[in-house]
């Protein structure tokens, strides 16, 4: 059955924010590990302490609950302090601020997924990809990266393609280079010809290696090292290319889940890239949302499943407290078969329970499925 189409498009001002029930959802947590012998060398044994994390997001096809981080105490007494007391890079809002950038995020290969957002320019690319899970309705269980990409040439606006870069870089005329002094000549060659070529930056998740400049002249730095107010500058010629590319050219390419790559554009109309706001602020607003994803996780083919670009979206995605809520747990998304549905945990498990009867009535029943609805069911029935 093919679900109508809804484009989402409303004013963050005259937005009503959707009632979010209060409750509180229960940890899971790991034993510690029992204490070494320690060596007679007269310094008493210090017990370690084990952190049990498990991913926030929810995952289409379980009832399991979020479980936070937490960390597990058996002797609070000779309890070490922790190594880093610093706070998640992915789950900490930036600085409050005044400047925001408007960008489009395309989901690539599906035309007409996508959403048009406001952020603050302080904005790190750590709550960039945060951002991005939110919006799409994925479980952040894969491995994620992305790249600042100039000279961009987009698809016609008007086609099926909107919102997605035709090309990006460039390999300068040999020409140019014919003036130079004989003896710069070869370096000014290989550094041209391969770094136009390239991203400006590889933008690699917390922690995965060290910053610096990779074989390709690209400069490789931590997501939460790399704001937006870095990438798009009102001077243009501070912008991340030093000018070389105006604001409009210059585009950040987003790829979640390596295996299944999931690809996301994320460029700017130079007419309507920056706002100011009247009072310091440091969440997204959502200004339009279009389609949603196929479900994660999943064959190719899930019966009752509608096309990307007729899913709904959830109302609450337009609510502006609601990014900071799914930050902290109180908030999941998921791309369903009919929707991108934002919810609390105690919905998804009132829902859970809601299908488990449903499953139990269908067994029962055997082959009449009258009361079993398949469309709501995407906990895996497909398989």
């Amino acid at each position: 059955m093919q679900g109508k189409g809804k484009n989402a498009t409303t004013s963050i001002v005259n937005a009503r924010p959707s009632r979010v029930e209060n409750g509180s959802s229960v940890d899971s947590v790991d034993a510690a590990p029992p204490q070494k012998k320690p060596r007679n060398t007269g310094t008493p044994a210090t017990p370690r302490a084990e952190t049990a994390t498990e991913d926030r997001a929810n995952t289409m096809d379980t009832s399991d609950e979020p479980i936070p981080s937490q960390t597990v105490v058996k002797n609070p007494e000779k309890m070490r302090r922790p190594k880093s007391s610093r706070p998640d890079p992915y789950t900490t809002l930036p600085a409050k601020t005044t400047s925001y950038i408007q960008l489009r995020f395309q989901l690539m290969n599906f035309a007409n997924v996508y959403r048009i957002v406001q952020l603050p320019v302080t904005f790190t690319f750590a709550n960039l990809h945060t951002l991005i899970q939110y919006m799409f309705g994925w479980s952040n269980s894969h491995l994620h990266r992305a790249e600042v990409v100039s000279y961009v040439v987009m698809h016609d606006p008007n086609g099926d393609l909107a919102g997605t870069m035709k090309r990006w870089g460039r390999k300068p005329m040999l020409e140019e280079f014919l003036r130079g002094e004989e003896e710069e000549f070869g370096d000014r060659i290989s550094w041209k010809f391969e770094r136009d070529d390239n991203p400006i930056y590889h933008v690699d998740p917390y922690g995965v290696r060290p910053e610096g400049f990779g074989e390709d002249y690209a400069k490789a730095i931590k997501d939460s090292h790399l704001k937006l107010g870095e990438i798009w500058t009102k001077d243009s010629a501070n912008n991340a290319s030093l000018g070389e590319s105006p604001n409009g050219d210059i585009g950040i390419i987003y790829e979640y889940d390596f295996g299944d790559s999931w690809t996301v554009h994320i460029s700017c109309d130079p007419k309507e890239l920056f706002f100011e706001s009247r009072t310091p602020i440091n969440f997204p607003i959502v200004k339009q949302a279009q389609g949603a994803p196929p479900i994660e996780h999943a064959p190719d083919f899930i019966p009752g499943e509608d096309d990307a670009n007729d899913k709904t979206v959830s109302d609450r995605i337009f609510v502006q407290e609601n990014f900071e809520l799914y930050c902290e747990g109180k908030l999941m998304s998921c791309a369903r078969r009919t929707e991108l549905a934002i919810y609390t945990p105690e919905e998804e498990a009132e829902r859970q329970k809601r299908l488990q009867r449903q499953r139990e009535q269908r067994m029962e029943v055997d082959s009449d499925e009258e009361n079993y609805d398949e469309d709501d069911d995407d906990s895996g029935e497909w398989y």
